[in-house]
């Protein structure tokens, strides 16, 4: 099952203990001075020869009980190049820099299979009562329909030290409603399959470094989550998700790694006939601690996870299907605004401060405003528009659009600094095109990672550790821009860059609240803002 990566063995196992700041075992504020395990190559290579044997029993005994289980796999997705290639009509508004992994599913027993796709276990086309294919978009098997009965199982290990990792189900394309425009959103379809658009929508919270279960966190307790053996149980019945349970165990798995990634019955149109609902299943990753050891991870998941469709080759009556959950609460009773009670006039300060630095006879300024980006799943259901994967760690904010008019304009985004105020883990700046919404270039701040704004403020003005300030640019003045690459001529695709006189935004990502372990409130966090500084026409 697992493959030895020669890499790991000379790579740092950390140590991780609580931190003032966050009182969070997991939380990377805890990361200590690496400890290296000389042993580990032989205890990974015994440990993997144990795994193998555990899945190949799992297998075996779901088979033995009747269902048939087929082999699926997480892949890393570069959206951008998919959308260079026009696999993808946009990049969903992709975390600049950060890698995503998805599912690629085979079909159902007794489904078409999609075309490029291999027939599923048992297939036979001659049969009548088949049902359509899935529709297929980018790449055949991402996005799947399930039967009310069926399991998604993965097994494997967890990404290496990491700011943050989550993995979650979403509802992806719905079936059109009659005479309802959708020529703002992704559709897809024809009259075999259907037609469908884009929802793509977390169907609940998200399972995270911070509160997976693994083998370094049997059952949630505090520990280093990360290189761990983890399951994640996908289904929307309960008398489903105990079968699996059962037969893992059996197998000599620990109850204390499994994780549940629910399917709430009510909120989704499950089955394989023509119209219903499709899914699909998201891992995400963002800034490695080594990003060399983070990168191999994700572009060799095979050697790492296996994942299994398992489905009863008898229907298996749907009678006790998952509710809708209670979400995790954003409100932690104390708002930023409290943290930073000057905010109105040290904001206002700054902004002069970078006008006054950057504004002369060649630049006019010209303020950019924030607004709320992108809903929570369940509400982007009911609305019924697409929300983007969205990611219940992350709180949405964006600019208005605008555009670089020359090589010469440039903006600076500043705000308050969320890692500083602990009401964020991290949090990321991403510039974006509006028309493919591609991400294509980022600044991370975390609690290490800064770009402090102290050259603004008076020399030991104690407040200035909570502001931040980030130039982008074409080209590097300074020595602190982060660059904003060409569409046009980008040898790595078109959609890795942004050209001049095409509209662009910002978009700001606030992850993870240490206290509640998902994004802050809305309300409660001060947005950022950012300048444009246009280079004037000359007469």
């Amino acid at each position: 099952m697992y493959k030895t990566n020669p890499n790991y063995f000379n790579t740092p196992i950390y140590s991780l203990a609580p931190c003032a700041s966050c009182r969070m075992c997991s939380c990377l504020n805890c990361v200590k001075a690496p400890m290296y395990d000389w042993n580990f190559s032989r205890q990974f290579s015994n440990y993997a020869d144990d795994e193998d044997k555990k899945l190949t029993d799992f297998i075996s005994t779901l088979e033995e009980r009747g269902f048939i289980v087929q082999e699926g796999k997480l892949e890393y997705l570069d959206i951008l190049k998919l959308v260079s290639e026009g696999k993808f009509d946009n990049a969903f508004a992709n975390n600049a820099g950060a890698p995503y992994a998805t599912y690629f599913l085979p079909p159902a027993p007794n489904q078409d299979p999609s075309p490029g796709q291999k027939p599923p276990k048992g297939y036979n086309p001659q049969d009548p009562n088949n049902y359509p294919a899935n529709i297929e978009y980018a790449a055949p098997g991402m996005d799947y329909k399930l039967r009310a009965d069926e399991a998604i199982v993965l097994i494997g290990k967890t990404p290496p030290p990491a700011y943050n990792f989550s993995y979650r189900s979403y509802l992806g394309f719905v079936e059109n409603k009659p005479s309802k425009d959708y020529s703002d959103n992704i559709t897809v379809g024809n009259d075999y399959t259907g037609f469908y658009h884009a929802i793509t929508a977390s169907l609940g919270d998200q399972i995270n470094n911070r509160r997976i279960w693994t083998d370094s966190t049997p059952y949630g307790s505090p520990g280093n989550p990360f290189n761990s053996s983890t399951i994640i149980i996908t289904t929307a019945d309960r008398g489903i998700n105990a079968q699996m349970r059962d037969a893992l165990v059996a197998s000599g798995f620990s109850p204390g790694i499994m994780n549940d990634d629910n399917i709430p019955m009510a909120m989704v149109n499950m089955g394989l006939e023509k119209g219903k609902d499709t899914f699909s299943f998201i891992m995400r990753a963002a800034i490695w601690l080594d990003y060399d050891v983070g990168w191999d991870y994700i572009n060799n998941l095979e050697n790492y996870v296996k994942v299994l469709r398992i489905t009863p080759k008898t229907a298996y009556p749907a009678l006790n299907p998952w509710p809708i959950p209670a979400l995790k609460k954003h409100e932690t009773g104390t708002t930023e605004f409290q943290v930073v009670p000057y905010a109105r006039n040290e904001l206002n300060y700054l902004r002069n401060e970078i006008i006054k630095k950057y504004q002369n006879e060649e630049y006019e300024p010209v303020d950019l405003n924030s607004k709320l980006w992108i809903l929570d799943g369940y509400e982007g259901i009911l609305q019924d528009v697409n929300v983007y994967y969205d990611n219940r760690d992350g709180l949405y904010i964006r600019t208005d659009k605008f555009q670089l008019e020359t090589d010469e304009d440039f903006v600076i985004i500043y705000g308050v600094d969320h890692a500083q105020t602990v009401f964020a883990t991290f949090f990321n700046i991403s510039f974006y095109g509006e028309e493919l919404w591609n991400g294509v270039v980022g600044a991370n701040i975390t609690d290490e990672l800064k770009y402090p704004a102290t050259e603004y403020f008076p020399k030991d003005y104690k407040n200035s550790k909570y502001y931040y300030a980030v130039k982008m640019a074409r080209k590097i003045e300074e020595g602190n821009e982060v660059i904003i690459p060409y569409s046009t001529g980008n040898p790595k695709g078109s959609a890795y860059g942004v050209d001049n006189n095409e509209d662009a935004y910002l978009g700001f990502r606030i992850y993870a609240n240490p206290e509640t372990n998902v994004a802050p409130a809305i309300f409660d966090t001060i947005w950022s803002r950012a300048i444009l500084f246009r280079k004037k026409k000359k007469q």
